[in-house]
């Protein structure tokens, strides 16, 4: 990982099914931050093109589908054009179309380097409730490495699972961002502790960038950033729209990680029960 890395997570609002409006409030942002701070990395929450998904409904389900992209449709191709213009990498959560099964939608996460160029894609792995109606889950665990360090994605659920920001983190990830629709319904500090475990588990840096807003759900807000100690380095004590920033320094990583080896120390052979299906 680079010497120092400034992050900004934006936790925005979302409107429904309004793609050209998000879009326009995300380039908003992106402006902000340029005008405001020197940033290396801007994150926005999941199914920002679109919002998040309600109850099975045939009538919304088509619109929903209507207004998803692939990967070279108008929203990324704008994100791009933005990330190359202001020299950020920009994630951002979007609803994909798939690349070859109709109506087929992916809940991803995009990687955009400052050269306007898309570095990876993450397809959501583990997917809940209502969203099961929509969504089909994707089969990779990859990180993806940048001049900033190994850059990590998950979407909100598969975030939950520990082992999967640890494949991720095995196979060399040093800032793992995770997109979030977090409910309101969650204790308001649980997504923090989920950041600062997820940061301390496996040595890392872990960013969580949630929305906020109402749909059929309301969202909690609370954006956190934590450290490879579990410190909480930056944090969001709100529901409304605001940008977080923090620096990440990559000493932080080699002090934590020299002081408990945990990947030397783990015992794999013991660990079987972990792929056994319930």
């Amino acid at each position: 990982m680079r010497e120092k890395v400034e992050i900004a997570a934006v936790q925005m609002n979302i409107a429904w099914l309004n793609p050209e409006k998000n879009l326009e409030n995300m380039l908003n942002f992106l402006n902000k931050i340029h005008m405001e701070k020197a940033v290396d990395l801007v994150i926005f929450p999941e199914l920002s093109n679109t919002g998040y998904v309600k109850g099975r409904d045939k009538k919304f389900g088509k619109e929903y589908i209507r207004k998803a992209e692939k990967i070279s449709g108008p929203f990324i191709d704008a994100l791009c054009a933005a990330a190359k213009k202001y020299g950020f990498y920009i994630v951002s959560g979007f609803c994909e179309l798939h690349p070859e099964i109709p109506a087929g939608l992916y809940n991803s996460a995009v990687l955009i380097n400052p050269r306007g160029e898309i570095v990876g894609v993450h397809h959501k792995l583990h997917i809940p409730g209502e969203e099961k109606h929509y969504f089909i889950p994707g089969s990779t665990i990859d990180p993806y490495r940048t001049e900033l360090g190994n850059i990590g994605l998950l979407v909100c659920y598969d975030a939950i699972f520990p082992e999967t920001p640890r494949i991720i983190s095995l196979k060399g990830a040093e800032i793992l961002c995770a997109v979030f629709n977090g409910p309101k319904w969650l204790p308001y500090d649980r997504l923090a502790y989920l950041a600062s475990t997820r940061a301390y588990e496996n040595r890392i840096y872990f960013i969580l960038c949630n929305r906020v807003g109402a749909e059929d759900v309301e969202f909690s807000g609370r954006s956190s950033i934590a450290a490879p100690d579990g410190q909480i380095v930056s944090q969001s004590n709100g529901e409304e729209e605001e940008i977080i920033y923090a620096t990440l320094y990559g000493e932080r990583i080699l002090e934590e990680r020299a002081f408990l080896p945990i990947f030397a120390e783990r015992r794999p052979e013991l660990y079987g029960e972990l792929i056994k299906r319930v």
